[in-house]
């Protein structure tokens, strides 16, 4: 059964050749390297998830969110060069969690919470996705959030995914989700899709042409972009040379 997730797909509509690394090869063990905006990451969504599964309404408070990120933290430091660069870092977490709970209705309790969920599409295909949060709207549907530690930029907008995510969560919970949003939580914008049935089943066409197209690749060829310069399989790309000289030219 073939596994695709929006991570996953999109890696190969970026770059075949950085797919077949990761997913064919299976090299990631010997060349991904920690980065500090991951590792930020991670411990935002986890301090989040703790935040809404340990405290009651009327406990959620910034205070309380400060010190479940300190602990997240201390689990995994990986990827800052120095500790003044963690520091930085450390810094970003804690104004965009302030900003969520200045901005967030403490008193609104998630449906779903962040963990990996999927749905079966057939015998053969299977999509999954890890779901940061589903809220009940008024009239009973389900709201999908996807929340983003990075700012906003058009790259980071992906309707499919969302829609993706819509379906993984309305089979789970087994009714209807009618909206889902990105929530950039540095500077509090949304990014929202209405749901309907037509565009789901679109969605689902479309991600079964994607895997029949992976399926039936041979070449997985190398796609220079602007994501190079951060590659980790870069030393062993046979687009190297050409990589090196477009980053030279400041055309990456």
């Amino acid at each position: 059964m073939f596994k695709a997730s929006p991570f996953k797909l999109r890696m190969y509509e970026t770059c075949p050749q950085q797919y077949k690394f990761s997913y064919i090869d299976h090299l990631d063990k010997e060349y991904k390297k920690p980065k500090p905006y991951l590792t930020m990451g991670a411990h935002v969504h986890n301090a989040l998830k703790d935040f809404y599964e340990q405290l009651e309404p009327e406990d959620r408070t910034y205070e309380r969110l400060e010190k479940m990120l300190r602990k997240r933290w201390l689990e995994n430091r990986k990827g800052f060069a120095t500790r003044e660069d963690e520091a930085k870092w450390g810094v970003k977490a804690l104004n965009m969690l302030r900003l969520f709970v200045h901005r967030m209705d403490m008193q609104v309790t998630p449906v779903m919470l962040e963990d990996y969920y999927d749905i079966e599409v057939d015998p053969t295909l299977k999509i999954l996705g890890r779901i940061d949060r589903a809220d009940q709207l008024e009239d009973g549907t389900l709201h999908v959030i996807d929340y983003k530690t990075g700012k906003y930029t058009p790259d980071d907008v992906s309707n499919l995914q969302l829609i993706l995510y819509a379906l993984i969560v309305s089979a789970n919970q087994k009714r209807p989700v009618t909206k889902a949003s990105y929530l950039f939580l540095p500077t509090w914008e949304w990014h929202s899709v209405d749901i309907s049935q037509e565009e789901a089943e679109a969605a689902v066409d479309l991600v079964k042409e994607q895997v029949e197209q992976i399926r039936q690749e041979k070449e997985f060829t190398p796609t220079p972009n602007t994501y190079c310069k951060s590659c980790d399989y870069l030393p062993i790309c046979p687009a190297r040379a050409q990589v090196e000289v477009m980053i030279e030219a400041g055309e990456l």
